[in-house]
Order: C-alpha cells, then structure tokens, then sequence
C-alpha cells in the first residue's frame, strides 16, 4: 500500500498528539511539521522523523496529501479552505472555527472539494465515550432522557503565548473545552439541542471560566453541562459523564488525560505519555481510512458546527441572562 503523505500544521500540544499517532498508524508517511515558530517545529519534528517547515504552503510544496489543523482556534479557518482549495484532506482541530462566520467558510469550502474533511472532536474515539454511545444506539438505555458531562480542570498553560486564556482567541472554556461535550451529548442524544441557557462566573483563570449549562434536545431530552479553568493544579483533568434514558443510567469518570505527571520543586511540571494518546490513535485511523477511500468523513463539518453554535448559544445566554434558542445563532 503506497503511503499516504501527511503534514501537521502546528507543533503545540495536541499537534504531538495527532503526531505519534500518525507515527502509530500503517501505511502513513508523517512528511513535515510546520509551525510559525521554527524551534518548535524542529523540536517535534525531531522527534517523530519529519522535516521542519514554517507553513502551509512548504507542505504543499512537500506533496503531502493529507494535513491536520492544530493552531489556534482563529487561524482554522485559512488553513482549512486553502488545503482544502488545494485538494487535501484535512483534520481540523476542534473547535471547527473561532466564529460561527468562518466555520461556514470552512463548510461551504469542503462542499466542492475532493478531499475529506474531518472535525477533530475526539471523545468520540475515546473507549469508553465510544462504548456509551453504542449501547444508547443500540438500545441499551431504552429512550434518552438526561445526558450530562462534567469536564474541569486548571488553567491550561501550555498554548503559545498564553493564547487559550485569552478569551477573544480561544473563547475560554466554555467554546475551547466544553465543545467536546457539546458534540458528544448532541451525538449520543442523536438529536439537535434546541434551545440552551448558561451562567458562568470568574475563577483564578479570569472571567467566566466556570460556566454551566443546560440544553433542551429535539427529542425533549435535557443536557447538563459544566466547564472550568478554574480548578486547583492538583486537582488535574477530571471527567464525569452521565446517560441516562427509560432502560438504565450509564455513568463513567476519570482523572488525567496524561498517563504521568512530574512536578519540580521549582513548579515547573511535566507530563508523559501526552494525553495517554486515548482516543487519538482511532481518531487518526479513522481520518486515514477516510482519506484513503474518499470518505465519508468520519466527523463531518456541518456537525463540528453544530457544537460550535451550542456553544456560541451558551455563551449569549451568559451575556443575555435568558435561554438562547438556536436557531438565533446565525
């Protein structure tokens, strides 16, 4: 099988991670890494094997066929409609857009093109969110009737430039972190959320990084969701998450994303295993299968959207103080 060429945009966190996937899975030329900052390029591409690179255009230059997106929130939108202009298939990090106006850039630019496009929304490919899901569309659960998702942790510090906490870049937690949820509730539900309301209160980490928010789904379904940046660094990345319908309740949680952490006495704290790869290794599989046939995408766009415009529904609900219906995002 010839190899399918592939090249990261970003060099960031979670760019290792779709990196040592790449690395992990068959048939799978990991060409370059391209990065605005070239230490940082050179650094993971040292790592994996790739060349150093310093955009996008230096991939194409390289042939590669396939590229995912891992750059800050507002920049998706460019890179997306030109690899997409330019015939690749692309993963793009969730979430789609930083704005609901550039995520249907990106829709209306894959709708003409020959490549798959692919939204990064991996708890979708995490063991156990993958697990739920099949027992609900199976029937395990009987009718869904309750969905919730806790998903807290410290401020993250590890974007360029402190990016993420900005909240005019990354939106906060709420549309960089809470955006999982909102997909994976809204895929599980099976059906859209209709109307949703927020409230959301300042923490260490600034303003509104601890948000809740409760969701009515088309079905009549109600979804509970809480976000934060806001929680002590000892605490780490912890995950709840609750279903429940006429049948039963399913229910799982979990500490760390990360399978080790070191912390000096100087504070300075590292992390091993990056992410404990979780759900990364079957989400990239699953781009490369869908690259390689001509999809369909595994995580289509139109649906990455949707968990945007939830989001940005919570996010005017906390401005607004009243329940956001969204058909108003627009």
């Amino acid at each position: 099988m010839t190899p399918l060429r592939v090249g990261i945009v970003g060099a960031g966190y979670i760019a290792r991670a779709h990196a040592i996937a790449y690395l992990a899975t068959p048939a799978v030329d990991l060409v370059a890494i391209a990065d605005t900052v070239p230490a940082k390029a050179g650094a993971l591409a040292e790592t994996v094997g790739a060349e150093p690179v310093d955009g996008l255009a230096a991939l194409l230059a390289r042939g590669v066929q396939a590229v995912s997106i891992c750059t800050p929130s507002p920049t998706h939108a460019d890179l997306a409609v030109e690899a997409l202009e330019a015939g690749l298939h692309v993963l793009c990090e969730k979430p789609i857009a930083r704005s609901l106006a550039d995520a249907e850039r990106i829709v209306a630019a894959s709708a003409g093109a020959p490549g798959v496009l692919m939204v990064g929304h991996v708890s979708r490919f995490e063991p156990d969110h993958a697990r739920a899901r099949e027992v609900v569309a199976t029937g395990g659960l009987g009718e869904i009737r309750m969905l919730s998702q806790s998903i807290v942790s410290s401020a993250p510090t590890w974007s360029e430039q402190g990016w993420l906490l900005d909240h005019g870049a990354s939106g906060g937690p709420l549309i960089d972190l809470a955006i999982h949820s909102f997909d994976y509730l809204a895929w599980v539900c099976g059906h859209q959320p209709v109307r949703v309301q927020a409230i959301a209160a300042a923490t260490v980490a600034g303003p509104d990084t601890y948000a809740l928010a409760t969701l009515r789904y088309a079905n009549g379904a109600i979804g509970a969701v809480e976000t934060s940046w806001g929680h002590p660094p000892a605490y780490g990345f912890h995950v709840a998450t609750e279903l429940n319908g006429s049948g039963g309740r399913l229910w799982w949680d979990y500490d760390g994303i990360s399978a080790g952490r070191m912390a000096t006495t100087g504070g300075e704290i590292t992390r091993f295993d990056v992410l404990g790869q979780r759900g990364f290794q079957a989400e990239i599989e699953a781009f490369v299968a869908a690259a390689r046939t001509g999809g369909p995408s595994p995580v289509p766009a139109t649906e990455g959207m949707l968990a945007l415009r939830t989001a940005l529904a919570a996010e005017r609900s906390i401005r607004t103080g009243q329940p956001v219906s969204l058909a108003e995002i627009e």
